[in-house]
């Protein structure tokens, strides 16, 4: 039985994901393992899981040429980050394609590591299965999202997303 067929879709199913404008990308680790890095007095120290991922976003900005990544933080086991689509072509891609690009890319370069004793083990998936956006529809909400990426290591503790494991 296929119990991804009665999943409710996160996307807003009349809005196109390839039009321009900022959105806040949230990627989650599986099972929120922390395993890109540490707080250590309120700031995040990247481990080599993490900056290898901090590498990929970089990249994702010059494969997908017409957006820019800002305000971004990587997190023990998420990442947080505003997307801007600068300009739609015909070759935009969706976020979701440009989410899943990544999310590819990360994994495999995660399972050579673990294969070259840089990363440890893991469990059938590095990362879970979907993310999470919100579309930024204007100046507030934009400078309320940059706040809270930037303050988002000083919070660790109280942070959703936050895990000792």
């Amino acid at each position: 039985m296929n119990n991804f067929k009665n999943r409710k879709s996160i996307r807003l199913a009349t809005y196109n994901y390839r039009k321009n404008g900022s959105y806040f990308i949230t990627i989650c680790i599986q099972n929120k393992e922390n395993r890109l890095g540490e707080i250590i007095n309120e700031e995040m120290i990247l481990n080599h899981a993490g900056i290898m991922v901090n590498q990929w976003l970089i990249y994702l900005t010059e494969c997908f040429e017409n957006i820019i990544i800002q305000h971004k933080v990587i997190m023990p086991n998420h990442i947080h980050f505003i997307l801007d689509i600068q300009y739609f072509n015909q070759n935009t891609a969706p976020i979701s394609q440009m989410m899943q690009w990544f999310k590819t890319m990360t994994t495999n370069q995660y399972i050579r590591g673990v294969k070259e004793n840089i990363y440890p083990p893991f469990n059938k998936r590095i990362w879970q299965r979907n993310y999470y956006e919100h579309i930024i529809r204007n100046e507030n909400s934009f400078f309320q999202i940059s706040q809270y990426i930037e303050n988002n290591p000083r919070s660790w503790n109280k942070d959703i997303l936050y895990s000792n494991l």
